[in-house]
């Protein structure tokens, strides 16, 4: 047929009435069959919408997501992470401490608990108090519940409040342990490093250190403080969440605090906390004029530096005190160290070589290592037999290596001894190994290098 046949045959349609109906009728129906696809759509979305396996349900402008059971709710003391709900209203107020001044430092973090016990986050609650204390967030429709985040302060009372009203939150300051580090005579001594553990003789595992920090320093004056950890009390939505468990964690009630300064050897006083809860009554950290040095050589058979080595020295009168030096040029020295023997341990790749007890400061010490050096290579393959690069290799004497186009990773004057070594395949789980290097049986090193084959089981 040819175009002008078909312009005919269309021009003869269009004059056609009952043609024309038939057109107009199946036109409304496809109009019809996309409006009603269109308001399906937007209906469909104003109830539920999936977002990476999580449902979101808008009803009468509330906005909840919902996620899976399985991790909604942790277990007692976990809080529901992953649920949030649309802020409705406003919030505001300032934090004050117990005399009225602005607390302009910290965060707070909005949960909303509702009418049905439910608790969640406010989508966009997360605040930064300015200098003057003040905030200001979304509201939600139930109870609004401001989480302090601050390194030295807890709200005075469980803190509610209400859209719409200017709050004025109250925030106490968290108990502090006080101290001071003095010389012999009694003078301050400033810029120590403070450090505070639990004390070696605690016998309760679950034990936790009391204080918010572990580590601060001495100030021109010799003193120092450290904030205690203490629960902020019991609001609606920590109480839906079971953030407030019971009995509380247990903390130690004695520490034992440790003051190093440039010159002093260290200092140690054991600390019972209700001893040193008074700006006033500060327990004092007596440091001592140092001790003599001690130095030496770490070396192996052949009068050669071992590499990667480093020497440890501990107090044997106070096992707390140990002192860290690097050996990999086949020296080492321990300054700043208080009176009594001390023992030494020399590692290489974490592996002790050699040890000397009873060493006392003044002396000058060469820690040998008799055993000789050697090479080790691992060749990794899969199950038959072949070669697999890009393995990842960590631990013990090769640090972070990938193995080679063969299969190898190499690690030169190894020390004999066992080794945990982190071996993880591309797109794998990592997987440990014991490797064991054997003496060579040589007293100079030059024999051939230790080879261990390791079989990774797939196949590549």
């Amino acid at each position: 047929m040819s175009a002008v046949e078909d312009r005919g045959r269309s021009g003869e349609a269009e004059r056609d009435p009952r043609v024309r109906g038939g057109l107009r009728g199946i036109s409304v129906v496809l109009v019809g069959l996309v409006l009603g696809a269109a308001f399906w759509v937007v209906g469909s979305r104003r109830n539920t919408r999936e977002r990476g396996g999580e449902r979101v349900r808008v009803e009468a402008g509330h906005r909840e997501r919902a996620v899976s059971s399985s991790t909604a709710r942790g277990g007692r003391g976990v809080a529901p992470r992953e649920t949030t709900v649309a802020g409705e209203g406003r919030v505001r107020g300032r934090v004050v401490d117990e005399d009225g001044a602005p607390v302009g430092e910290g965060q707070l973090v909005l949960w909303c608990a509702t009418a049905g016990g439910e608790v969640a986050r406010i989508e966009g609650g997360v605040l930064t108090l300015d200098e003057e204390g003040r905030f200001e967030g979304p509201a939600c429709s139930g109870e609004v519940c401001p989480e302090l985040r601050h390194p030295s302060r807890v709200p005075a009372e469980p803190w509610i409040v209400v859209s719409g009203t200017e709050a004025v939150l109250e925030a106490r300051a968290l108990p502090r342990l006080w101290g001071r580090v003095v010389d012999p005579d009694g003078n301050p001594v400033g810029g120590a490093v403070v450090v505070v553990t639990l004390p070696p003789d605690e016998d309760d595992p679950s034990a936790v250190l009391p204080v918010v920090s572990s580590r601060t320093s001495s100030d021109d004056d010799g003193e120092f403080s450290l904030a205690r950890i203490e629960r902020p009390p019991c609001d609606p939505c920590r109480q839906a969440r079971d953030a407030c468990p019971d009995p509380l964690v247990p903390a130690g009630d004695r520490v034992l605090v440790t003051a190093r300064a440039p010159g002093w050897g260290p200092g140690a006083r054991e600390v019972w906390l209700d001893e040193a809860d008074e700006a006033d009554a500060l327990v004092e950290v007596t440091l001592r004029p140092a001790a003599a040095m001690i130095h030496g050589r770490l070396l192996d058979a052949g009068g050669r530096p071992l590499p990667r080595a480093l020497v440890l020295a501990r107090s044997e009168a106070r096992t707390h005190e140990q002192h860290r030096a690097d050996a990999g040029d086949g020296t080492f020295a321990f300054e700043a160290l208080a009176e009594g023997s001390y023992t030494l341990r020399a590692i290489q790749d974490g592996v002790e070589v050699a040890r000397r007890e009873g060493v006392e400061p003044g002396q000058e010490v060469d820690l040998v290592l008799e055993a000789a050096l050697r090479d080790v290579e691992l060749r990794l393959g899969d199950a038959r037999g072949r070669p697999w690069p890009e393995v990842s290799v960590e631990g013990g004497p090769f640090g972070r290596q990938r193995s080679d186009g063969d299969g190898r990773v190499r690690a030169e004057r190894v020390a004999p001894g066992t080794y945990i070594l982190r071996i993880r395949p591309g797109g794998r789980a990592a997987r440990a190994y014991d490797l064991e290097v054997p003496a060579s049986g040589a007293t100079e090193e030059g024999s051939l290098p230790w080879v261990e084959e390791i079989e990774l089981g797939g196949e590549e």
